[in-house]
């Protein structure tokens, strides 16, 4: 699974993706093809070259603007350099691409040294760019320079200074037989460089993405969650994207403290109380834990999973021709298979057997909470339902923090006077705020009698 593949499907991820500041189009690649990791060493070493990058930034403030525009005159020149591999006689406009990227390399390499950063190994192409720089000229142009070639440079002479039409064409035609042979030459002494234009290639791409998740994670406040081998923590969790979109309307998001561990906890909580919001916020920070990101939270402690399964109705795609609640079936028959079969699995799930009467809802919801406790799954599960008698962790979002609220309210007002934190609780029952809740929207007060009354 790579990140491109995780765009879509990882609410929030598009969000994070879309404010990285990557300058060239194989920083993008680099980012779009990263693998899901599920290695502790690997997620490891990619936070190290992040936490050592953002040393680098804090450190080097001077040297970012020289690096960004280097980055951003970077160009994908990975066919050029397999062209070279395969001894093919390369032309001068890719000639001048495998001399700009040498120059861009010796100019990086020199913004490092002055910075002490030595995380990435950059070859030094100092040998390439001499030789595609004739005449000293240190800058990244490139054409086929008199001075390779004496006759060349006397020939050129002779085509500027005679009259005869004859004469020039003959001249011309002699001047490209010879660039043709210098070409042909410049190939065969590049070949053996191949290999170090594409690791160069790769460590810029590198790069500029660590430069982009620095700035991004410095200017967000986001940090380096450590890897657990059993538990999940996380202090100050919020969703960037839900934060972004609360701020702007003049609200405040209320960041959220939770702990799990190796078995399902049972979530409640009235009608607009975040617990979507905050298994898209659990999933969001487990997917980019593992694509080599820091996280939206002040600390974080994150156990690796092979497989994350986030079921939330508004990101499902019904399976063709099947019922909203046929689909639902069929995705907790898949989860129950896999934590069978022992992977290390993170299950998030919304409203589990909402589109079921209760009754049966409450079998299904008890029924697949102990599944998970039995496969020791970490599992968050939201519910409605009251009087689930699953052994199992249970927690409450504490919900309207106040016994009034004001005469006039909208739902986007709500949010103010709604405490989103997560209490530990003993009760099956859960909380009934709807009616209240409705009373605030000043919904039909008819409609509202009729449903007290029942």
């Amino acid at each position: 699974m790579l990140f491109k593949h995780c765009i879509k499907e990882v609410n929030g991820l598009s969000f994070v993706y879309e404010h990285l500041q990557l300058c060239s189009s194989i920083g993008k690649s680099r980012l779009l093809n990263q693998p899901f990791l599920t290695g502790e060493n690997e997620i490891e070493n990619e936070l190290k070259k992040v936490e050592h990058f953002i040393l680098f930034q804090q450190n080097n403030p001077t040297l970012l603007h020289p690096l960004v525009t280097l980055l951003h005159d970077v160009n994908d020149i990975q066919q050029t350099i397999q062209n070279l591999h395969s001894l093919q006689v390369v032309d001068d406009i890719e000639l001048f691409e495998i001399k700009k990227l040498a120059f861009i390399s010796q100019k990086v390499a020199d913004i490092f040294q002055k910075g002490k950063y030595n995380d990435l190994k950059i070859n030094d192409l100092s040998k390439v760019f001499s030789l595609l720089d004739p005449e000293n000229t240190q800058i990244p142009h490139f054409y086929i320079y008199a001075a390779y070639d004496e006759t060349l440079a006397k020939i050129r002479k002779q085509i500027l200074q005679t009259e005869d039409a004859n004469e020039r064409e003959q001249l011309t035609w002699e001047a490209t037989r010879i660039e043709d042979e210098i070409r042909e030459k410049l190939s065969e002494i590049l070949h053996p460089y191949w290999s170090a234009l594409q690791d160069n290639l790769s460590v810029l791409a590198e790069i500029d993405l660590l430069n982009a998740k620095g700035q991004l994670f410095t200017e967000w406040g986001w940090h380096r969650p450590e890897t657990s081998t059993k538990n999940t923590s996380y202090h100050q969790l919020v969703h960037p994207e839900v934060k972004n979109i609360v701020n702007e309307n003049g609200g405040h998001f209320q960041a959220v403290d939770i702990q799990l561990e190796m078995a399902p906890c049972l979530i409640t909580g009235a009608n607009m109380s975040g617990k979507t919001v905050l298994l898209k916020s659990l999933s969001l920070a487990q997917h980019l834990f593992q694509f080599g990101f820091y996280v939206p939270a002040e600390k974080a402690q994150i156990a690796i999973a092979d497989r994350i399964f986030c079921l939330i109705d508004d990101q499902q795609n019904e399976r063709h021709g099947l019922s909203s609640f046929a689909t639902e079936l069929l995705n907790m028959n898949t989860i129950i298979e896999t934590v069978k079969q022992g992977s290390r699995t993170l299950v998030l799930v919304d409203e589990l057997a909402r589109t079921t009467n209760p009754e049966e809802g409450k079998q299904l919801v008890n029924a697949f909470v102990e599944m998970m406790q039995r496969y020791h799954t970490m599992a968050v599960v939201t519910t409605h339902y009251g009087n689930i008698p699953a052994q199992c962790r249970r927690l409450r979002v504490k919900g309207l923090s106040l016994p009034t609220l004001p005469a006039h309210i909208t739902p986007k007002d709500l949010n103010r006077y709604m405490d989103y934190a997560l209490e530990e609780t003993t009760a099956t029952d859960v909380p009934t705020e709807a009616l209240r809740i409705a009373e605030f929207f000043h919904i039909d007060q008819e409609f509202l009698e009729l449903a007290k009354s029942h």
